[in-house]
């Protein structure tokens, strides 16, 4: 599978001729009898044809101007569209690719329509009034606004419209080809460009996304239903059935929450639906099927997303108890180690304090608890203990992390001599020619670790892999990723304890450069860091950094120190790994894990508190580091 040359004026076509023959070999079974019929017709269309149609498809929206559709490749349009409109199936009523003239909504109709235009077919509103108000104005002229041809809005005898009429299939075929709704044809495009260049990775007629239909469906129905909240989150409040309450800020407010919340709870009942997408009643009480249907988990992956981001948002509206419920159900999941202190908090902002104490206090008793878990639940527990006047227990300290203050220019004195940002101007005032800082963030210790496991990444295990154009695994972030590759991770590991890690990492930033995978940025990646970096850090401090990587990676991928610093001149703590902070920052629970972690394993970070220098001191003058409790001096 590869992407068509860019010199084929058709390129695009090749494209889709490529991913609608994988899909046909690989999933055929997966479409109705109609679909297969579509696909055939599309098949057989003269070659112009299937260019204005995948034309059509790769642009927004079904209805299409036939007069301001212009393709150079394709040639005479209305040529190229006759075959679209015709039937390709006789003995079916409406089995054409496309519709001429169909009726549209008012909607859009105006979306076809410039706004002179519009002025020019409306000559009695308002010529000042924006494009914004004409869906109110014309509704008002009118009065009946039913679909109608764009050549009776208008009032324009000569112009057509084309219309696709192949309902979700683009959708569909696209999601079978890439397995996500994320990725469409411009991605061959990239690849031929070379913007996009991927791992190649042996693919077969086993390699991909769904084997049954109804889990197409089940996916495109959990899309749905995410687009539908976002709609409703952003659209504006709905009318009251009391006009006179219109003026009134609260009533108007409340009005939406009430019915926010009605859609929020539509949406969480459809996500427990077992039909949901479409899947028969008789096959879901079929235990094998319920069997396949539980262990596709991809796209309980999916629906769990889906669930931590309605419960999230439910606590964001401050509906408390339902954002409880919700979370419940996420403890077997991958995002449990979140979702439980979001329980806790949610309970506990529902007044039910004494089951938000019991159940961190269950949490916290278990000895296979996660780190980011365990760290926020240990934050929440002293609270929750006077709330119900109980004792507080003692927390057990955490190792504290070393402090440093420093002075630097303030953000506009730095952009001033070309360095931007906090992060760079710490970098620099630190930095020295013996110990060179690096501004890595979480562009190194991830980077590192897919370097040293890159083919236990990237091996096309079952669901890993669907097709050319991928950046990683599609399981990346399931909870069964590390388990799948047990023993080719620790393969890995075991160089890191003869040593041999350090010539497989600088051979794999050779050969794969410019490549895409997880964690990696190739422009931070220098040769002089990643030498650096190999040379100063103890092969068990990488260990532990990536072992706890690997436990959430989602999660963990990020929080990272902002700054790397390098004594390769030093017997003893070759490095150090620095979390800047400017005065008005303080900690996430990210970083706070990842220095939790470093303070576990003796591995060297510490914390730079930023003091904005006084304007009378000069810029020439040398930074001053401070440690904690030193008062902090700006010498002229």
């Amino acid at each position: 599978m590869h992407a068509a040359p860019l010199d084929n004026p058709r390129y695009y076509l090749a494209n889709f001729d490529t991913l609608l023959d994988w899909v046909c070999q690989c999933h055929s079974a997966l479409l109705t009898p109609r679909e297969t019929a579509t696909v055939n017709a599309i098949s057989a269309l003269p070659e112009a044809s299937r260019a204005l149609l995948v034309r059509l498809m790769m642009r927004k929206g079904d209805h299409f101007e036939l007069a301001r559709l212009s393709y150079p490749e394709i040639g005479d349009i209305e040529a190229a569209s006759l075959p679209l409109t015709a039937s390709f199936e006789e003995a079916l009523e409406d089995t054409s690719l496309c519709l001429r003239d169909t009726s549209l909504p008012l909607e859009s109709m105006l979306a076809l329509s410039t706004l002179p235009r519009l002025k020019v077919a409306f000559p009695m509103l308002p010529r000042a009034m924006p494009k914004r108000q004409m869906p109110q104005a014309i509704t008002a002229l009118l009065g009946d606004i039913r679909p109608r041809p764009l050549h009776e809005w208008l009032g324009e005898p000569d112009t057509s419209t084309l219309t696709l009429s192949l309902g979700d299939l683009p959708e569909r075929l696209s999601l079978m080809y890439f397995g996500n709704l994320r990725q469409t044809l411009s991605d061959f495009v990239l690849s031929e460009l070379g913007l996009l260049r991927c791992e190649p990775v042996v693919l077969s007629s086993q390699s991909r996304a769904f084997t049954q239909r109804w889990e197409v469906d089940h996916y495109l129905a959990l899309e749905q239903l995410r687009k539908a909240w976002q709609e409703a989150v952003s659209a504006p409040a709905p009318p009251l059935d009391n006009p006179a309450d219109e003026t009134r800020a609260d009533t108007h407010g409340t009005h939406k929450e009430s019915v926010l919340k009605l859609t929020w709870q539509a949406i969480v009942a459809t996500l427990e639906d077992e039909s949901l997408g479409g899947k028969h009643a008789e096959s879901a009480s079929d235990s094998n099927d319920r069997q396949a249907a539980d262990s596709n988990a991809w796209l309980t992956q999916r629906r769990d997303r889906l669930r931590f981001s309605l419960a999230r948002d439910a606590e964001r509206q401050g509906w408390h108890h339902e954002a409880a419920c919700e979370y419940a159900k996420l403890d077997k999941s991958g995002h449990a180690s979140r979702a439980m202190p979001r329980r806790v908090r949610a309970l506990e902002l529902s007044s039910d304090i004494a089951s938000a104490h019991a159940l961190a206090s269950e949490r916290l008793a278990r000895t296979d608890i996660a780190l980011d878990e365990q760290l926020a639940l240990e934050r929440a527990l002293p609270r929750l203990c006077r709330g119900l006047v109980l004792p507080v227990p003692k927390r057990r300290k955490p190792a504290a992390t070393p402090q440093i203050t420093i002075e630097v220019p303030s953000l506009a004195v730095s952009a001033e001599a070309g360095i931007y940002g906090v992060e760079r101007a710490v970098a620099h005032a630190l930095a020295t020619p013996e110990s060179p800082v690096f501004y890595v963030e979480n562009g190194l210790i991830p980077a590192l670790f897919t370097l040293l496991c890159w083919e236990v990444i990237f091996a096309p295990l079952p669901g890993a892999f669907f097709h050319a154009f991928h950046s990683g695994p599609a399981d990346l972030y399931r909870p069964d990723f590390v388990t799948r590759r047990e023993a080719g991770f620790e393969a890995c590991f075991a160089s890191l304890h003869d040593g041999s890690h350090t010539a497989t990492i600088l051979a794999r930033h050779q050969q794969k450069q410019g490549i895409q995978a997880p964690f990696v940025h190739w422009e931070i990646l220098s040769q002089e860091l990643l030498t650096l970096a190999l040379d100063c850090i103890p092969a068990a401090h990488l260990e532990a950094c990536f072992r706890h990587l690997m436990t959430n990676p989602r999660e963990h991928r990020a929080g990272l120190p902002d700054l790397i610093q390098f004594f390769p001149h030093r017997e003893h703590e070759r490095y150090r790994m620095i979390e800047v902070k400017a005065p008005t920052d303080r900690l996430q629970d990210n970083q706070r894990q990842w220095l939790t972690l470093f303070a576990r394993h003796a591995i060297p970070a510490l914390e730079c508190r930023v003091q904005w220098q006084a304007a009378e001191v000069q810029s020439e003058e040398a930074p001053h580091e401070k440690a904690p409790g030193e008062e902090a001096s700006s010498a002229p």
